[in-house]
């Protein structure tokens, strides 16, 4: 035969437990609508349409620098290749990635890549959205 008191207790129980699962639902969903901040994260070297477009072919390697700055990607298995990356994340927004190429023979500059740049106004305009 069941007790009274413990068949009371087990489903009081069950219904406690059956309501903390609700508030945790509901909680979850004001947490979810509450999004923290998130700060503009900007990384590597920012290569604007007018510093691309000063580069020349015969250029030495530290012209180039004076013009670009210190490339964000070198390697030793690439010593005539230089990378230049880009990256731009804003929250509610995709993240924008930009890379230039710069290639070097005898320590001159022969030819470059690069991705579509934005001028700097371009550019300062959007940080400020």
């Amino acid at each position: 035969m069941i007790r009274l008191p413990l068949f009371v207790g087990f489903v009081g129980s069950l219904l406690l437990l059956s309501g903390c699962s609700s508030i945790n639902t509901a909680s979850e969903g004001v947490v979810s609508a509450l999004t923290p901040y998130r700060n503009d994260i900007v990384q590597g070297n920012v290569v604007t349409r007018e510093q691309f477009e000063l580069l020349r072919t015969g250029m030495t390697r530290q012209q180039v620098r004076g013009i670009l700055g210190t490339a964000l990607l070198t390697s030793i298995f690439h010593a005539d290749r230089w990378d230049y990356v880009f990256t731009l994340k804003r929250q509610g927004v995709e993240p924008q990635t930009r890379k230039v190429q710069v290639f070097f023979k005898n320590d001159v500059l022969e030819r470059t890549e690069s991705d579509p740049l934005p001028t700097e106004s371009e550019f300062v305009a959007t940080l400020r959205k």
